[in-house]
């Protein structure tokens, strides 16, 4: 667990210093890697977390209750972060983001973020697949993919909304620390009496339900036209060629 702790503290940490040192990416760029992530993340709940989570629930209509209320979820925060998990708030990041709160918005991507260290627990992946360090790995690569694009667009609006880069440092560390801690508290609670397999399945169930939607929404975003060009046909295709070429090695 603490390999898993470590890449999501430094994956988040990193991806938001790139903005603050380094020159700008230019925004398709942004968006070749965000459709890949995306791509990657869809790809691994279909093939893998759905179908374990299933697997291990003898009543289907018990996951799919917590999937949906995940993705309606993620709906709900979505309205407060204005969408920076998605990252295409990247792409207009030199307009000042004034009807975006600071705190609004760190808080709604820090309780995202807590539950995407939830389902990387143990704890959970072990009661809901047989083969979890396989899929745990799989999906430690698309979380860690996931908090770097997502810190990164993150500290972008930042940039726009706060002056100082010290309080947006502070940010950036508070939002690094989100992850590791639903790992760390998940895990931690599954040695308690308190709490049974039930409520960690559902837990999953809601995580799962929250990376669709992300996933799902990036594709709709970066395409607003719904036209199919050929960088983000090569970016589909090698999110899902990861997620294969992962299940032939692992």
């Amino acid at each position: 667990m603490f390999t898993q702790i470590v890449s999501l503290f430094l994956a988040s940490l990193l991806g938001g210093f790139v903005v603050l040192m380094l020159p700008k990416l230019k925004p398709s760029t942004f968006n070749f890697l965000l459709v890949f992530v995306g791509s990657y993340l869809f790809s691994l709940t279909i093939l893998h977390l759905l179908p374990d989570l299933l697997a291990f629930q003898t009543s289907s209509h018990f996951i799919g209750f917590y999937v949906l209320v995940g993705f309606f979820l993620q709906l709900l925060l979505g309205m407060f972060s204005q969408g920076v998990e998605h990252g295409h708030t990247y792409e207009s990041q030199h307009h000042e983001h004034h009807g975006v709160s600071a705190t609004a918005l760190f808080i709604s991507l820090c309780v995202h973020a807590f539950l995407d260290g939830v389902i990387l627990s143990n704890a959970i992946l072990t009661v809901c697949s047989h083969s979890h360090v396989a899929t745990n790995t799989r999906l430690l690569v698309g979380i860690v993919l996931h908090k770097s694009s997502e810190a990164f667009a993150l500290v972008s609006v930042l940039q726009g909304i706060v002056r100082k880069k010290r309080t947006i440092f502070w940010y950036l560390l508070g939002f690094s620390f989100a992850s590791p801690l639903g790992l760390w508290v998940s895990k931690y609670c599954s040695q308690s009496l308190l709490f049974n397999q039930q409520i960690f399945v559902a837990l999953a169930a809601i995580a799962v339900g929250n990376l669709l939607h992300i996933s799902t929404t990036i594709f709709f975003e970066s395409s607003p036209h719904h036209r199919i060009n050929v960088r983000r046909l090569l970016a589909i295709v090698a999110g899902v060629g990861l997620v294969m070429m992962l299940e032939y090695f692992l």
